[in-house]
Formats: C-alpha cells, structure tokens, sequence
C-alpha cells in the first residue's frame, strides 16, 4: 500500500534541525512582523524630519548631475570670488551636490547618523543650522584658500556641512549609550588626516580648509547648544553625567 502523502500548507512553512520539527512560521505571522517594521521607518522619518529631507535633496541632485552633464557648472562653486559673484547661488548649492557614488554613499550615511541624532537630540532648527552654517563656512574657506594658492577647478560636495554634524554632535552632552563611541578621538584624526593629507599629496589644501572650517564650526554650534539640551529624550537612554 503506497504511504500517504503528508498534506502542506501553502500558509505556513517548518523549520527543522536533523528532522525534528522546531517551529512553524505562517504567513499571517510574516505579514504581522513586516507591519511591525514599516511603523517604525515612518517613526524614524517623522522623529528627523529635517535629515530625512537633506538625504533626499542630496540624492536627487546627484541624480540630477549624472543626468545632465551641464548641471555641474551651475551647482558647482568657482575657485575664485570672481566667479562667486556672477553666481552666488553656488555658495549654498556646492553642500547639496555629489557627482560620485561613494560621495553620495557617505553623504546618506554621515546624514543619516549624525545629522540624526543631532536633530533628535537638539531639533529640525538646529540641524538644518548646523548644516547650513558649517557648509556656507567650508564654501568660504574653500574660495579664499583656492584663490590664495591659485587653485583653478571647481568643487562639488557636501563635505563641509557633514563634518559640521559630526563635530556638533562630538560637542553636545552625551547619552548613555552613544558615550561609548570616540568620538572626540574620531575629529583629531580628522583634523590630522585634513593637514597631513595636503602634505602627502592625497589631498588639497582647498578642501582641507572646508572641511577643517565645517568641523569648527560644528563644534562651535554644539558647544552653544550644550545647556538648551532636554535631560531627557523619548526614546533615548539618559545623558552621562
């Protein structure tokens, strides 16, 4: 007689281990786990609003740019006041531009991370001034150092306004977990790296004076933001004393 065959579900599946039957996982169960996901993306998104929508201008002009070669002159900032002032626009934009994928990679990421919790920890204001400020800063320094040392080519990126997030949220009073992390061993090898790095001839002094700027002024920002932080956050662990 022909053994039966055991009937399986299509809504569920088994896991095993050597045969033995450990669980089984139905459908209305995965459905139930991705549903608790989603909220908590949208709870992300809604707890920093701002960076949200940073991430998202920088990914679209850097779809843009790669769409349409002719952008990079009009987002892109001149290596001399001269040029500034027959577009001051690009004082602001050069901070929202990528032209590579690993640029844009790192600018979701630094965003993402820092510009985060900054915005979480001090507010939608103080992040998008951070990052404005501390950009606007590193476009300055970059056109004056530039002309200084006769540098001819035009500059693209963000880099200034993320050092700004990182060097703030190095300045502003720590939770308990985030204390862990070096930070503040993090931005002297920056800054060790921005000098050493001109010297070594795998960088220029141009973009080493934006990004050098953007960080003391991130800092600078965080410091003054130091006693209007709340003792407590939702969602976050206490500050260390």
């Amino acid at each position: 007689m022909p053994a039966r065959r055991a009937a399986v579900t299509p809504t569920s599946s088994t896991r095993s281990l050597g045969g033995l039957r450990t669980g089984t996982i139905s459908e209305s169960q995965r459905t139930k786990g991705t549903a608790m996901r989603l909220p908590n993306v949208r709870a992300a998104i809604a707890a920093a609003p701002v960076s949200t929508a940073l991430i998202v201008i920088n990914i679209m002009v850097f779809a843009a740019i790669n769409l349409e070669d002719r952008l990079f002159d009009v987002v892109s900032l001149p290596p001399s006041w001269e040029g500034v002032a027959a577009q001051p626009w690009t004082l602001l934009t050069v901070f929202f531009s990528s032209q590579v994928v690993f640029h844009i990679a790192l600018t979701v990421l630094v965003i993402g991370v820092f510009g985060w919790r900054v915005e979480r920890w001090a507010g939608s204001a103080h992040v998008l001034g951070v990052y404005l400020l501390a950009g606007l800063a590193g476009s300055i320094a970059l056109v004056t150092t530039a002309q200084a040392i006769g540098f001819d080519a035009r500059s693209l990126g963000p880099s200034a306004a993320f050092f700004g997030l990182m060097g703030a949220l190095t300045a502003l009073p720590r939770r308990a977990w985030w204390s862990k992390l070096p930070l503040d061993k993090l931005v002297v090898v920056a800054l060790l790296f921005e000098v050493a790095s001109p010297i070594m001839g795998i960088g220029s002094w141009v973009t080493s004076a934006a990004h050098v700027t953007g960080l003391a002024v991130g800092l600078g920002y965080g410091y003054l933001l130091r006693s209007r932080i709340p003792a407590e956050v939702p969602g976050e662990s206490t500050l260390v004393p």
